[in-house]
């Protein structure tokens, strides 16, 4: 059987994709990484957490602390899975990349599947205007 290639680089003080935790190595952070690449290739529509008018019944089951303790910044549903977009404020060599990635089955209330993190948004994703 021929070794798996990684899809990214995995430099260790700047990497194009980490995965959560930095430490998983092998098949965990192989499945991370292909888990993200297949959504980095989707044209997903973000949008960003309107933070001054927060919905009172919270953004997907979750309420304004919680997102907001995770850094989460834009929220999709795509192909049949709610996405949460991360924006890391502290990021870059010793932290984590800039941006993180988790989803779920759309409307389920269970755990949140973390893809990694990453320095720079995919091409295919398409990104509100910032002013929006």
């Amino acid at each position: 059987m021929l070794p798996r290639m990684s899809i990214y680089r995995r430099d260790q003080i700047l990497p194009e994709w980490e995965p959560v935790p930095w430490t998983h190595k092998g098949r965990k952070a192989d499945s991370q990484e292909a888990g993200f690449h297949a959504r980095a290739l989707k044209a997903i529509p973000w949008r960003r957490i309107d933070w001054a008018d927060f919905p009172a019944e919270g953004v997907f089951g979750h309420n304004r602390d919680w997102l907001s303790s995770r850094d989460v910044e834009f929220v999709a549903s795509y192909d049949g899975e709610d996405l949460l977009l991360i924006h890391n404020i502290w990021f870059g060599w010793p932290d984590p990349p800039e941006w993180g990635l988790a989803s779920r089955v759309a409307d389920d209330t269970g755990d949140w599947t973390h893809w990694g993190h990453f320095p720079d948004l995919p091409h295919a994703w398409v990104m509100p205007a910032a002013s929006e």
